[in-house]
């Protein structure tokens, strides 16, 4: 029946809601009341879940995730080695790892920058469908990259190249963006700017304003939203010219282009987890020091962006960009917790995981504890709205409900708990 009750912890049903000693009630999967004890009378039988002395907040959603990265942390390789190397369904059972990791830390929603024909969209059909256990996946297949672009020199070169790896011009564009959309995207990602690839630098613009606008239309015209990497200034200028949905990154973000955001509602997704946890551990998390290196300034220029996007009133998105060894599954409330060092106040914070994110994927029934939203909730032993950082430690992770079925008992037994707790800032 997917009815349960979480009873007596200190809920953070969304923004300046929040209620002590609260009630939490799911019925048929969907929450039916949430607020004050006595608020409503839950039926003899169903389960309840004891959260004195815890937080309870809704499921929260990682807006930015490449799932099919390796989950092996003991077996770290390069990341264009893991593609280069690792067979489609070797991908798969590794993005499988990565999302028990996801759920177990109380993250019940990924976004997927998806890897092509791996098997991402089966797999989010099949945990729809209750033929698997994992958090509810919105995915695009594939992304959009020109040749020569961020993407495209992700593949070493000995990496054979296929049709629509890349695509060039309007017309190719715009015939990408409808193959994807057949093959079941959820939402369309193209890049839209350099990155830190090697033979690339981020300050690169991809594609031209006039074959972002034939992406942007031509996925509009099927209700598909698009997501912009983009880092340069010219990738996100263009980028918001052509309509995107969200700029990925925005590293190199300035005052003009957040007040555009701002203006046409485009959200950010910052995703400063990936950077902070590559400035501490990269060398040994398959980086070089060079390419740590190079990603210090991106690093340092994304913390201005975030400032500079709050003030314009931009609405950011929690996103980590979790990329297997580099940005671990399982560490994904690190970003919340540099938000809130770099500002934000918490109950900023956990909006951008949850009203703020459901939003971004079209989905007001996400992110949220109130009459009629998804019944996704976690269990977070101790004070969260006090210390963002309790959220962080797995163990602290006492419930995941979603769907209103707590699988609790099933993560225990089949995902390994990984500290991932930052103890000391650099």
């Amino acid at each position: 029946m997917n009815d349960i009750a979480i009873e007596g912890g200190l809920l953070w049903g969304g923004p300046n809601e929040h209620h002590r000693d609260a009630l939490v009630y799911i019925r048929g999967g969907r929450v039916v009341y949430a607020g004050p004890p006595g608020g409503v009378v839950v039926p003899a039988g169903t389960q309840r879940i004891d959260a004195a002395g815890c937080t309870v907040l809704p499921g929260l959603i990682d807006a930015h995730v490449h799932l099919t990265t390796n989950s092996d942390h003991d077996n770290v390789v390069a990341s264009d080695m893991f593609r280069g190397q690792v067979s489609r369904p070797g991908k798969l059972l590794h993005g499988l790892r990565n999302a028990h990791r996801a759920l177990a830390a109380g993250f019940t929603t990924l976004r997927v920058m998806g890897h092509r024909g791996v098997g991402e969209i089966e797999l989010r059909d099949f945990i729809e469908c209750g033929l698997a256990v994992g958090p509810r996946l919105a995915v695009s297949p594939w992304w959009i990259t020109m040749t020569n672009g961020h993407g495209d020199l992700f593949y070493p070169p000995y990496t054979p190249r296929r049709q629509w790896d890349t695509a060039d011009g309007v017309e190719e564009c715009r015939k990408l963006v409808r193959l994807q959309a057949r093959e079941g995207a959820d939402f369309i990602k193209v890049m839209a700017s350099g990155g830190m690839s090697r033979g690339e630098q981020p300050h690169w613009p991809n594609y031209s304003a006039s074959e972002l606008a034939a992406i942007v239309d031509e996925a509009h015209d099927m209700d598909l939203r698009v997501a912009a990497h983009a880092l340069s200034r010219e990738g996100i200028r263009r980028s918001l010219e052509a309509g995107v949905d969200s700029i990925e990154h925005g590293s190199y973000l300035d005052h003009a282009a957040a007040s555009e955001m701002a203006r046409r509602g485009t959200f950010l997704v910052p995703t400063m987890a990936f950077n902070d946890w590559c400035q501490r551990e990269g060398t040994a998390r398959g980086l070089t020091a060079e390419g740590v290196e190079a990603l210090r300034d991106a690093h340092d220029r994304t913390i201005e962006s975030l400032e500079m996007a709050r003030e314009a009133g931009v609405r950011i998105v929690m996103g980590t960009d979790s990329s297997g060894t580099l940005c671990p599954f399982g560490a994904h409330a690190r970003e919340l917790e540099l938000y809130v060092k770099y500002g934000m106040t918490t109950d900023e914070a956990l909006a951008t995981a949850t009203v703020n994110a459901a939003a971004l994927l079209g989905r007001p029934d996400l992110g949220a504890l109130r009459d009629g939203s998804v019944g996704d909730a976690i269990v977070v032993e101790g004070d969260v709205l006090a210390d963002i950082g309790v959220l962080g430690q797995v163990t602290n992770i006492k419930h995941v409900v979603r769907g209103g079925r707590d699988l609790s008992g099933y993560l225990r037994a089949t995902s390994e708990v990984l500290d991932f707790t930052v103890r000391a800032e650099s």
